[in-house]
C-alpha cells in the first residue's frame, strides 16, 4: 500500500499513521485550512502589514511627512489601523499601525513616527 503526503502527494516512509512527509508540509496544510476559516481575518491582516510596510518606508526617509495620495496610489487605506488616540489637550486623532503612529496635518499631508516607549 503506496501512502501519500495529503499536502504534496510525495510517498510516505515511517510510521502507519503519518499524514505529511515533512513538517513544512504539515505547516503549510494547516496555515491554508486556517485561512480559509478566517479568510475576514487575514484579508484584514494582509491590508494592516501592507500600510505598516508603507509607513515604515516614511520613518526611515527624512522628514516624516508624506503625501496622502501617493500613499493611496500604493495601496495605504487609513481606516486600517490598530489603534486610534487623542489627547486630551489637543483636537486631532492620531492613529497607530502597530508602533507606527500617524497624524494628518492637513487634508493632503500626513506627519509618520515611531512610538517612544
Amino acid at each position: 500500500m503506496n501512502r501519500l503526503c495529503i499536502q504534496c502527494d510525495e510517498p510516505l516512509y515511517g510510521r502507519s499513521d503519518q499524514r505529511f512527509c515533512s513538517a513544512s508540509c504539515r505547516s503549510h496544510y494547516h496555515n491554508q485550512k486556517r485561512e480559509a476559516e478566517n479568510k475576514a481575518f487575514y484579508a484584514h491582516h494582509k491590508r494592516l502589514i501592507n500600510n505598516y510596510r508603507l509607513l515604515l518606508k516614511i520613518v526611515a526617509a527624512r522628514p516624516h511627512v508624506a503625501v496622502v495620495k501617493h500613499l493611496n496610489d500604493f495601496g495605504f487605506n487609513s481606516k486600517y489601523v490598530t489603534e486610534v488616540y487623542r489627547q486630551p489637550s489637543a483636537k486631532e486623532l492620531t492613529y497607530f499601525v502597530y508602533d507606527i503612529g500617524f497624524r494628518y496635518l492637513d487634508q493632503k499631508h500626513i506627519e509618520v513616527f515611531k512610538r517612544q516607549d
